[in-house]
């Protein structure tokens, strides 16, 4: 065995001298080119007179072994049975010398014998070894050479003890012109360019009717290996995987099938072995497997089990146009809203130059509300950007955010006015006020800026607001007073901007930064202009990825750092109960912990697959008329069953789920067989806040439940 391990060295050494048998010896263990046999060879050592004594002994042999060989070449040379090979030493006999001289002899890629002919461990196969490899003979298979990569492979396999058993063939060139293939007794060993595998039984039959190394799969890429559980075997090969069991046979898993299986576990994972080959569905393929059947890109619906969440929300409503169109979609009369940073920032002051502060309108007092009627200059939006909730908070210059409204409003400013010599002459307090509309159903936004102006104080000479929108690569349109028109006191500059879709790519997003500088100049020449200010947005994010029924994607921007909340009610009071108890037994999703979108159909597929599983004992015991399984944290989400980092429980006997215990917990997934109607509409209604929110993947979000009725005892 010793002997046989420095073969697979060697192997592996020639393996980087040439990419073909033909060209696998190195000048240190080849013989001379063109070798032939002794002429009339010395049956006894003569000093002088030996072939030693006239030609140079290649490397690797000695004058001894030289002359010892020549003796033996002439006392074999009425034996037809056995041949030795100058300078080597050894007897090569039989088949395996037919063989050796049918390659060349010691001209062939194998070089000069090593040994005489030794017999294997069974007892009756034998084989002789050579320079730069063996020949194997076995009653059943003839006499071979085993070399190279070839060599490697088997060794790994056990030689002819293993289950790749003898060879049967030498090598053969593929149809490709590339691979080579060895044919053994169970097995038939394949190189590619770098490396050799062998492919048997089941398996490698089953590779066959794929097309072999020219089929999808390709050429193997690992030896036959055993699966964990002791209970299939499998081989890979460049595009998939063969997997083998006693009870269901070989089948290959490719392509996004393969991926998805691997995400999920293998045989391990909830969707077990596969029982049958792949096959289309449409534009999808499906392939069965032990607990249930995995479709890619995404697993066939079951009438049994609807699967919610797993529509991608489409947006097919018409495009908002006007404020109220935006109002409506931004949902403002139910905002919750959150506080969430400055409204902008201030330039710092300079000596002698008009500058605007905050914190100094106490010394011109301004009413914290617009009179009854305002003199506006600029549209009148009646608070549709800035709605009571807002201007009833406090007016400390925060935003407050939704899911599709920003607003705030900043008192206590004032332009302080300074001449042209750098005296200060007077100020101009005011107040501002700013709100920013979005929806799901475009990439446009609608924002207003709008200020209050007071009692003038002193001198101001002729004030003017100069503005400039920008918002990176975006366009605009304004709906208001032009940059630079003069302002009077007690009035109110109301400026609409309409904020223009971006070019973006499909199936993108981008964060939307709105900003807007404004300062004061003066069309007196002895008041100097001011300082800017900047309202800055940037909380705002455009996605396009959903789409329309027709098939496009449609933008949407929302407020990304806002949680929205999916409100399960009594439309669904099964579901709505189940979830309710599954999060009072420590599970996320309620405010403060929430749960986070998975838009992969893949994952999806192996949480709830995890969770339900659409055959076998498991989902059997469960099974009841009229019911259908539900899983939370949901299937849609990070936080589903196979990556909720915890174990499978239940919330009552009602459930009918005795295959999982009744536990608390943070960690987990909890199931219930809840009213299947209930629970199709569930999935119906997650679709449709998945899109009027754009929740898309990775997006947080809460879950709130009123109105919860346990399922009836079954």
């Amino acid at each position: 065995m010793f002997r046989r391990q420095l073969l697979v060295v060697m192997a592996v050494v020639i393996a980087l001298v040439g990419s073909t048998t033909a060209a696998i010896a190195s000048p240190a263990s080849s013989a001379s080119p063109g070798w032939r046999p002794t002429a009339s060879p010395e049956s006894h050592i003569r000093p002088g007179k030996m072939r030693s004594d006239r030609e140079k002994v290649p490397r690797g042999f000695s004058k001894k072994d030289a002359d010892r060989a020549e003796t033996m070449e002439a006392r074999l040379a009425a034996d037809g049975d056995c041949q030795v090979y100058w300078p080597a030493p050894y007897e090569v006999c039989g088949a395996i010398r037919n063989k050796y001289n049918e390659l060349g002899g010691p001209n062939s890629f194998l070089s000069l014998p090593k040994s005489n002919e030794l017999t294997n461990p069974d007892g009756y196969g034998k084989r002789t070894e050579f320079l730069n490899g063996p020949i194997y003979w076995s009653p059943q298979g003839g006499a071979h050479p085993v070399v190279n990569h070839f060599f490697a492979a088997w060794a790994r396999n056990g030689y002819e003890a293993g289950k790749v058993g003898y060879p049967t063939s030498d090598e053969i060139v593929n149809p490709d012109g590339v691979g080579r293939r060895q044919y053994f007794e169970r097995s038939t060993i394949y190189w590619k360019l770098n490396e050799a595998y062998a492919v048997g039984g089941a398996i490698r039959d089953k590779w066959g009717e794929a097309g072999w190394e020219g089929g999808y799969l390709g050429y193997p890429i690992s030896d036959e290996f055993t699966t964990p559980d002791g209970l299939g075997r499998g081989s890979r090969f460049e595009h998939g995987m063969i997997y083998w069991t006693e009870a269901y046979g070989a089948h290959p898993v490719s392509g996004g099938l393969l991926s998805k299986w691997t995400l999920s576990g293998y045989e391990k994972g909830p969707y077990g072995y596969p029982i049958a080959d792949q096959k289309p569905r449409g534009s999808s393929f499906d392939q069965e497997f032990q607990f249930g059947t995995m479709g890619f890109p995404a697993d066939p619906a079951s009438g049994a089990t609807p699967e919610e969440g797993d529509i991608d929300p489409t947006v097919d409503e018409q495009r908002p146009v006007t404020l109220d169109d935006f109002a409506a979609d931004a949902n403002t009369a139910a905002p919750n809203p959150m506080t969430s940073g400055r409204l902008g920032d201030l330039d710092a002051c300079k000596a002698g130059i008009s500058c605007i502060r905050e914190g100094v309108a106490a010394r011109a007092p301004l009413r914290d509300d617009e009179p009854e009627d305002p003199i506006i200059d600029g549209p009148d939006t009646h608070g549709t950007t800035i709605p009571g909730w807002c201007t009833t908070a406090p007016w400390d210059g925060q935003w407050r955010v939704n899911r599709k409204n920003a607003c705030g409003v900043w008192k206590d400013l004032a332009l302080i006015v300074y001449d042209s010599k750098g005296a200060e002459v007077g100020r101009m307090p005011f107040v501002v006020k700013v709100g920013i509309l979005s929806s799901h159903k475009s990439g446009e936004m609608k924002q207003e800026f709008r200020i209050h102006f007071g009692d003038f104080i002193n001198k101001v000479g002729t004030p003017t607001l100069i503005y400039k929108p920008t918002n990176g690569s975006g366009t605009y349109s304004i709906d208001g007073p032009a940059s630079g028109s003069i302002i009077k006191p007690n009035t109110t500059k109301a400026i609409v901007i309409t904020w223009k879709e971006r070019s973006m790519a499909d199936n993108t997003s981008v964060g939307a930064s709105l900003q807007l500088p404004y300062s004061f100049g003066n069309a007196s020449p002895d008041v100097t202009s001011s300082t800017p200010g900047t309202i800055r947005n940037n909380q705002f994010r455009c996605d396009s990825t959903m789409k329309t029924g027709r098939g496009g994607y449609r933008q949407g921007c929302v407020v990304s750092g806002y949680t929205p909340t999916f409100e399960l009610t009594s439309l669904t009071p099964e579901q709505t109960w189940h979830v309710a108890e599954a999060i009072r037994s420590g599970l996320p999703g309620a405010p403060g912990r929430p749960l986070h979108r998975q838009a992969d159909k893949g994952k999806r597929d192996i949480n709830r697959q995890q969770s339900c599983p659409k055959s076998g004992k498991i989902r059997d015991a469960r099974v009841l008329p009229g019911r259908s399984c539900d899983e939370y944290p949901f299937a849609s989400t990070n936080e589903g069953a196979a990556t909720s980092g915890g174990p499978g429980r239940t919330v009552h006997d009602n459930c009918n789920v005795k295959d999982l215990p009744i536990e608390t917990g943070p960690k987990g997934y909890s199931v219930c067989m809840i009213d299947e109607r209930q629970n199709s509409h569930s999935g119906s209604l997650m679709w449709a806040f998945h899109g009027e929110n754009r929740v898309i993947d990775q997006d947080a979000f809460a879950v709130t439940t009123s109105g919860g009725a346990m399922p009836p005892k079954p």
